[in-house]
């Protein structure tokens, strides 16, 4: 007996995440015959892994900052700086007068303020926050404004851990509920992975994060 779905990491172990193949994924879990419905990607969030930082073990929501950050300088949001290296050590500045710690990592209730204080940081009157409780339209207002965003789990496959949420694919077949993936980079990995929105059974949070107007900075 398989202990995992066609296109889902072994590890998952048939849960909400590690989904690789979306369409093979959504085949097998919900029986076969799905077409696709709509779908979203926001292009130019870097792929970013953790472990390429300083206190990588538990960085994943800093780490996702930094692409958020980076994304943004590209975006023309130029006192941001191009250099990932330097976004990551400014945003863990903040983070350590906020109670991250490289042993536990950033707590969940302390990511908007970190993000608005990184905005505050390269001269931007940018702003954050975060929902514990959550619709699909949350997910997908942000992404249709091509805003990325943090989302933070406390159970299962991403237990204790941040991913940057950049795209959805919804599928659909005839007499039954849409089944939504939500498109993410983990930070562990380069390759893209999907969550299973139907199947969202754990405890988390969402962080946006909202620029500002560039038509409005200071010079």
């Amino acid at each position: 007996m398989e202990h995992h779905y066609a296109g889902q990491l072994e590890l998952a172990k048939k849960g909400y995440a590690g989904i690789v193949d979306p369409v093979a994924y959504v085949n097998d879990r919900y029986h076969g015959h799905w077409t696709v419905k709509s779908e979203k990607h926001i292009s130019g969030v870097p792929v970013l892994l953790q472990k390429a930082f300083n206190g990588g073990k538990n960085n994943c929501t800093l780490t996702s900052m930094t692409a958020i950050f980076r994304y943004y300088h590209d975006l023309g949001y130029e006192r941001i700086p191009e250099d990932v290296i330097e976004i990551q050590r400014d945003a863990r500045e903040i983070a350590l007068a906020h109670q991250f710690k490289d042993e536990k990592g950033t707590p969940p209730t302390r990511i908007s303020t970190i993000v608005t204080k990184l905005w505050a940081h390269y001269g931007y009157n940018g702003h954050s926050s975060s929902r514990y409780l959550w619709k699909w339209s949350t997910f997908e207002r942000e992404l249709a404004a091509n805003r990325p965003f943090i989302l933070n789990m406390a159970n299962g496959f991403y237990k204790n851990h941040s991913v940057t949420g950049i795209g959805y694919i919804i599928f659909r077949k005839p007499g039954f509920p849409d089944v939504i993936l939500l498109e993410v980079l983990d930070n562990r990995s380069r390759d893209i992975r999907y969550i299973d929105f139907n199947e969202f059974n754990f405890w988390g949070s969402i962080t946006r994060v909202h620029p500002p107007k560039l038509d409005v900075q200071p010079k």
